[in-house]
């Protein structure tokens, strides 16, 4: 398709794509950009019409594996072009998908597919150090003797079909298998496609908060459809853009942001496996990259890289992110995206709360997160009367509209505790409005730590660490980490009559948990300090920490 043809396509506004469906955002795309690139992974170029048919051969072969609308379909896989196909054949069936961070070990692994009733599993062998068929079979040691479709588990009672990208392994489908499967089933993808509604759940996000486990965020196709479209709009990304993403896609920014900003917008995105500053900054030079998105950590790894200043980013001129302002302005001024768009957002969310318009004054930019979402309303509120606090005035953000999740899966107390009986959401995050309806985010009421772009519940690490022997009670805290933005200091009780090391309870860690999840310093204590109820003090702990550190607040 010419670049003319495809201008003669009519372009959805945001608030039209919330009435679509994901797979008719695919089609739709591959009707405007025919053969032009959409999705570039390194030396592989995939239009949008090729796009589209890989999708349709995978969902045929979801389809002959008897996977049904409403089903959960776990995918474990890093930045791929699979991934991608993956992600769109699973929505175009009406099922959802349940995202793996690609760094989860085996109890992590159990719990999400047991606890998100997945139906099936697709995943690579291997990943950088990760063996995750190794990991598979610690969790479901069934698997190997199995035939494939026919998996009896344990561990995960409604997983029936395991999918393995290259050669087929033993009671596994091969990727390239499935791929040939269901050819003959044209006219009931046809059929189902028309089944799938705009309000059906299509992706399930695992999210950390105050709880010991994490909970899944269940996104429906128009949520996130027009949240991207609205978050790409905001930041001045349109179809004439080359845009590269460093977000993963088992996180909404990988496969809501990024993947469907694409569809939905028609710009070409570029994604790798894994993020590599040096790579990074050789490709926006070779690809004349418009657009950047990233983690603030990634921006810091890009200016601080040997070639950085050998390397031109002269065609750089949009991008979003969330960060500090010094970040922003170092992102701005030295790396020279000029109309970066800070953002405040949550898986809850679908996840963009509110962004910056590219448009908006340089001082809005540099210090705040932008405002509101159309039709997504936000107010500050007093944690403790839940009473709406004034004009710049510090308090929880609090938001509702579109945009706010379908609930916890399968956790109706949680959803309940999240989203109040006005369909407020209370996000636990803590932050001001001012008077041009700008939010600034400040810190955090929740118990969870941000490492590196991943919130990590402090209850799940303090509870694998009560784990050890002679672990009698653990405190997890978040410090300040110049490249992560924060990571896990954990204050340990030993048991009476034993004794631990700082290098003990790392190694301890270490294979048991994701390496963000571990923590990087351990201060032993004979006791902690309480509240007159009973509580544990960890703010003073924290505060008392920090200026130990040398941090103010």
């Amino acid at each position: 398709m010419s670049s003319s043809t495809a201008q003669e396509v009519k372009k959805r506004s945001p608030q039209e794509w919330g009435s679509q469906t994901v797979g008719f955002a695919l089609h739709d795309c591959a009707r405007r950009y025919g053969d032009r690139d959409l999705l570039i992974f390194r030396e592989r170029r995939i239009s949008a019409r090729q796009l589209e048919v890989e999708v349709e051969h995978l969902a045929l072969g979801l389809l002959a594996l008897g996977i049904q609308k409403g089903d959960n379909v776990a995918v474990w896989l890093p930045n791929l072009p699979e991934t991608c196909v993956t992600e769109l054949a699973i929505a175009r069936i009406g099922a959802a998908m349940t995202a793996i961070n690609t760094r989860y070990k085996a109890s992590e692994l159990e719990y999400v597919l047991r606890q998100s009733d997945s139906s099936a599993l697709i995943l690579m062998p291997q990943f950088l150090t990760q063996d995750f068929v190794a990991v598979l079979r610690d969790v479901i040691p069934e698997f190997p003797t199995s035939k494939p479709g026919e998996l009896n588990a344990a561990a995960a009672p409604l997983l029936k079909s395991l999918i393995v990208l290259g050669e087929a392994q033993p009671g596994m489908f091969g990727y390239s298998k499935v791929l040939q499967m269901g050819r003959d089933r044209l006219p009931e993808l046809h059929s189902r496609e028309q089944e799938v509604t705009p309000d059906d759940v299509v992706l399930l996000q695992y999210t950390s908060g105050t709880t010991a486990f994490p909970k899944a965020a269940m996104l429906a196709h128009g949520q996130v459809l027009r949240n991207a479209a609205q978050m790409a709009v905001r930041a001045g990304i349109d179809d004439s853009d080359r845009v590269l993403s460093a977000m993963p896609m088992f996180h909404v920014g990988g496969s809501v942001c990024a993947l469907l900003g694409a569809l939905t917008m028609g710009y070409t995105l570029y994604m790798g496996p894994v993020f590599d500053a040096g790579k990074t900054l050789e490709l926006i030079e070779s690809e004349q990259i418009t657009t950047y998105i990233g983690l603030e950590s990634m921006f810091i790894a890009l200016r601080g890289h040997e070639d950085f200043s050998r390397r031109s980013r002269a065609s750089l001129r949009k991008g979003w992110t969330a960060g500090t302002s010094s970040i922003l302005r170092m992102v701005a001024d030295e790396i020279g995206i000029q109309y970066i768009c800070p953002l405040f957002g949550l898986s809850e969310g679908s996840p963009n709360v509110c962004i910056c318009d590219w448009r908006d004054p340089v001082e809005k930019r540099m210090n705040t997160m932008g405002r509101p979402q159309p039709d997504v309303e936000i107010k500050i509120i007093d944690p403790a009367t839940e009473e709406e606090v004034p004009t710049g005035q510090k308090g929880e953000i609090c938001f509702r509209g579109y945009n706010v999740m379908r609930g916890y899966y399968k956790k109706p107390d949680e959803t309940a505790r999240a989203i109040d009986k006005d369909g407020w959401l209370h996000t636990g995050d803590v932050g001001f409005m001012d008077a041009d309806g700008f939010i600034t985010w400040t810190g955090r009421l929740k118990d969870i730590v941000r490492v590196g772009g991943e919130n990590i519940s402090a209850v799940e690490v303090e509870n694998f660490l009560c784990g050890h022997p002679s672990i009698q009670a653990a405190v997890v805290i978040g410090i300040p980490d110049e490249r992560l933005g924060e990571v896990c200091m954990a204050f340990i009780q030993t048991s009476p009559n034993t004794s631990l090391t700082e290098e003990e309870v790392i190694a301890f860690c270490k294979g048991r948990v994701s390496g963000f999840k571990i923590p990087r310093k351990v201060r032993f204590v004979n006791e902690f300090e309480m509240t007159g109820s009973g509580k544990i003090m960890k703010f003073a702990m924290r505060k008392k920490v920090l200026e130990e550190l040398g941090y103010t607040q």
